[in-house]
């Protein structure tokens, strides 16, 4: 997993693994989260806001477990060239945690999962 607190960190990526939806999706998850900050706290507050980037091998049904208050979304952000999901899960009553998972990154049991809790389901 890749944190994300700065546009100069999202533009490290490599266009290949991320193409160019995906990182106009995260600059303007990023620009949210920095104009919700107080001016001159905005790394204060992406530390507890993280906005966190899956990679291929990244464990996500343990990471959207982490926490015991658990996940607050799952939505479909995709495009069709571009299918992903983004997930919010709570890591304490202030603080929430975003993940941007490219549905490339997920073995097939992991995205009908993350798929099933977008259309309503319940997730086990």
């Amino acid at each position: 997993m890749i944190i994300i607190q700065s546009q100069e960190d999202l533009a490290e990526l490599s266009r290949d693994v991320f193409p160019q939806t995906l990182h106009r999706f995260i600059s303007e998850l990023l620009e949210g989260l920095q104009a919700e900050a107080e001016p001159g706290e905005e790394l204060e507050h992406l530390l507890s806001h993280p906005l966190i980037l899956c990679e291929p091998g990244d464990d996500i049904r343990s990471l959207l477990r982490t926490s015991s208050l658990g996940m607050e979304f799952v939505e479909n952000i995709g495009t069709p060239d571009v299918p992903a999901f983004r997930a919010g899960v709570l890591l304490d009553n202030d603080w929430l945690a975003q993940y941007v998972i490219p549905a490339s990154t997920l073995d097939d049991d992991t995205l009908t999962w993350l798929g099933e809790i977008t259309s309503g389901g319940f997730p086990q």
